[in-house]
C-alpha cells in the first residue's frame, strides 16, 4: 500500500512540474510577443524622431519622443532579462 501511495505522490509531483513548465513556456511566448511589439513601437518612434529632426528641430515633441524611446529601451531591457531568467528554468 505504501508503494502505491509513493507512486501516486510521484505522479502528482510530475504533473505539478509539467504544469509549471507549461506556464513558464507561455510566459516566454508572451514576452517574445511583447518584445516584437516594443520593437515596432521603437521603429515608429525612430521614424517620428527623424521627421522631427528634419522639419521641427526645436519642437517640444522631440523631447517627448526622446523620453518615449528611453522608456521603450528600459522596458525592452527588463523584458529581455526576464525572458533570459525564464529560459534558465528549462536548463
Amino acid at each position: 500500500m505504501e508503494d502505491i501511495n509513493n507512486y501516486i505522490s510521484a505522479i502528482q509531483q510530475e504533473i505539478v512540474a509539467e504544469e509549471k513548465t507549461v506556464k513558464v513556456a507561455r510566459l516566454i511566448i508572451l514576452l517574445i510577443k511583447i518584445e516584437k511589439e516594443l520593437a515596432a513601437v521603437k521603429e515608429t518612434l525612430a521614424k517620428l524622431q527623424n521627421h522631427q529632426q528634419k522639419y521641427n528641430q526645436d519642437s517640444q515633441l522631440s523631447a517627448q519622443i526622446e523620453q518615449k524611446i528611453a522608456t521603450v529601451n528600459r522596458l525592452s531591457a527588463k523584458i529581455s532579462k526576464a525572458r533570459l531568467n525564464l529560459n534558465y528554468y528549462f536548463i
